[in-house]
């Protein structure tokens, strides 16, 4: 069985697209100073909390979503009517 050239050079392309750069290695770590920073007294953070807080109690309405539903289908539903 032949194996082909191209699958050979596309496996080393991959190991080396994989491999990590020497020059990359050589540099130290850069920090970049104009990122934003996570404030927690910000207007988003509060809103986010705000978000989060919503979401965690909305989770209890699903029962009572439910039991509505089941309650209305039991009302609208056929009782053996002919």
């Amino acid at each position: 069985m032949l194996r082909s050239s191209s699958s050979s050079r596309a496996i080393e392309e991959l190991l080396v697209k994989s491999s990590p750069s020497k020059s990359l290695s050589r540099r130290p770590a850069q920090i970049d100073h104009n990122l934003p920073t996570y404030n927690p007294l910000s207007h988003a953070a509060k809103r986010e909390r705000s978000r989060l807080r919503f979401a965690e109690n909305a989770v209890h309405v699903i029962p009572i979503v439910l039991v509505f539903c089941a309650i209305v289908l039991w009302l609208f539903s056929n009782h053996g009517r002919k």
